[in-house]
């Protein structure tokens, strides 16, 4: 374990290995395509943290960061790409933060305006395990800050580079910091280093401390209405519930937390936390229906970070289960997405490393395990059916695990954007009551498990998802015979073209 020491007597620059990590860009692609996925609501983050520095005058500028890259203005398009180098950083996608600070470093910018970009890259090289580097950025960065507010940020992020390492040190370098945003009374950052110190703590296993830092958080919160933090704050106490094994109080505050209209990310970390929980519990089925819903969450949005832990824990609660060919698809899935890191040379850590130890250990031991198709096993239950009774199916399946996980049919409406009246029909139709649930029209766990990774979604989005799925198998099973697959199913020819159209 390194010492503070040992950090400060080195010499100040970035190691060649980590420059090679920053790709060739051969061409740029369109601005429409790099924006594609970047989450709403962390863009916002990102650009208050900016707006807050003062270092541009332009109010609603970042209204639309597409904006932002085409203006010939070079600092704030230097902005513009840190920011999108600090969201990918976020979501843990890693190339394309790399791309987009190598972006932002070609432009001539101002010195405040390179010291932001520094201090972005710094969180992104401290989340790869690059800590001297890191330490060795935000130096640069100091260097170049007039901007007081800059300053402190790049203290605050100093701070957190000596989390793992030199927690007493990093502890001293976040208090400052606390008081000093207690003293300027910016609340927003305050909240946000009483919830880095008190992570510290939680770390330490000083629950007492911990749980008073995040009080003096929630105080703040309400007193001075940050609530961009509210939702963050209850998560953070749910996780210490957990660690100090109170299991059935943090599982009654994340289902509460589920209940609030989360951003995606907070929503795959109440997920991740409830599968977690389960697991501990030993209810590695519950375990499986989190982590599953989180999965879906985090492939949509591109959330590398929370892809990797979900991959790890549906694997081994598979293993758990018994079911070994799920565990291997999800480790391999898993495997798969991490091999593009490996390549890059990237260290790995966390949940990758984790990944990669339990899938080779899980190969050692299931050397003959057959790779399997987890949709054809999921969609398997359609064979002979038409597509009228394959929907019958699909509904009341869906249905059931919702209902199992609302309280009332208002609830369940909500969550699924539908009006009352078409869920009461389909009740009736589907004779579905609440309390009484037929887990054998589950033919499979595999098709179970389709399902529940649908849950998270509307009542529109889920049938649109479940039909691109099914004609997807549909065309592998039939060779792509569009007539005989209209034939299978009862429905007409130009019906099949039509909904298979995209996806060939």
């Amino acid at each position: 374990m390194n010492s503070r020491s040992e950090y400060v007597n080195q010499k100040n620059f970035i190691q060649w290995d980590v420059r090679n990590l920053f790709p060739v860009i051969d061409e740029i692609h369109s601005i429409e395509t790099v924006m594609e996925k970047v989450q709403h609501q962390q863009y916002l983050d990102k650009t208050e943290d900016v707006y807050r520095l003062n270092l541009v005058s332009e109010k609603g500028i970042f209204n639309d960061l597409n904006q932002i890259l085409k203006l010939d203005n070079e600092n704030l398009r230097g902005i513009g790409w840190a920011c999108l180098g600090g969201i990918h950083t976020f979501n843990g996608n890693y190339k394309k933060a790399f791309m987009s600070f190598n972006m932002a470093l070609d432009l001539p910018v101002t010195n405040d305006i390179k010291a932001y970009i520094f201090t972005e890259l710094s969180n992104l090289l401290r989340k790869l395990g690059y800590f001297r580097e890191c330490i060795s950025i935000l130096k640069q960065a100091q260097s170049l800050a007039e901007n007081e507010k800059m300053l402190w940020r790049i203290k605050t992020y100093t701070g957190l580079c000596y989390r793992t390492d030199d927690p007493p040190y990093s502890l001293n370098l976040l208090k400052k910091s606390m008081h000093h945003y207690e003293k300027t009374r910016e609340y927003y950052r305050l909240v946000n280093v009483l919830r880095h110190v008190a992570g510290i703590y939680l770390s330490r296993k000083d629950f007492t401390t911990a749980e008073n830092y995040q009080n003096q958080a929630t105080e703040i919160i309400v007193e001075k209405s940050v609530l961009i933090y509210e939702m963050d704050i209850m998560n953070d106490k749910g996780w210490l519930l957990i660690a100090k094994k109170e299991y059935d109080n943090a599982r009654e505050l994340f289902i509460k937390l589920m209940q609030n209209d989360l951003s995606p990310y907070l929503q795959s970390l109440a997920l991740q936390n409830l599968g977690y929980l389960e697991f501990e519990c030993k209810n590695y089925r519950a375990a499986t229906n989190y982590h599953s819903q989180s999965l879906q969450i985090a492939n949509r949005y591109e959330m590398r970070d929370m892809a990797f832990e979900d991959y790890y824990k549906l694997g081994l609660s598979h293993e758990k289960l018994g079911e070994v060919g799920l565990a291997e698809h999800f480790y391999y899935e898993g495997y798969t997405s991490l091999r593009s890191e490996l390549d890059l040379g990237i260290r790995i850590s966390g949940f990758r490393r984790r990944l990669l130890e339990a899938y080779i250990h899980f190969l050692s031991n299931n050397q003959r395990v057959p790779t399997i198709d987890p949709l054809k096993e999921s969609l398997s239950f359609t064979d002979g059916k038409t597509m009228k009774q394959i929907r019958e199916v699909f509904h009341k399946g869906l249905l059931t695990i919702h209902i199992q996980q609302t309280k009332n049919a208002n609830e369940l409406c909500n969550r699924l954007k539908i009006n009352p009246r078409t869920f009461f029909l389909h009740q009736k139709k589907l004779e579905l009551r609440r309390g009484v649930y037929d887990e054998s029209q589950f033919e499979n766990p595999h098709f179970k498990q389709y399902v529940e990774s649908l849950t998270p979604f509307t009542w529109k989005e889920t049938n649109l998802q479940f039909e691109e799925d099914l004609f997807r198998y549909l065309l592998s099973k039939y060779q792509h015979n569009k007539k005989k697959i209209a034939q299978v199913l009862q429905v007409s020819y130009q019906h099949v073209v039509q909904k298979t159209g995209k996806l060939i």
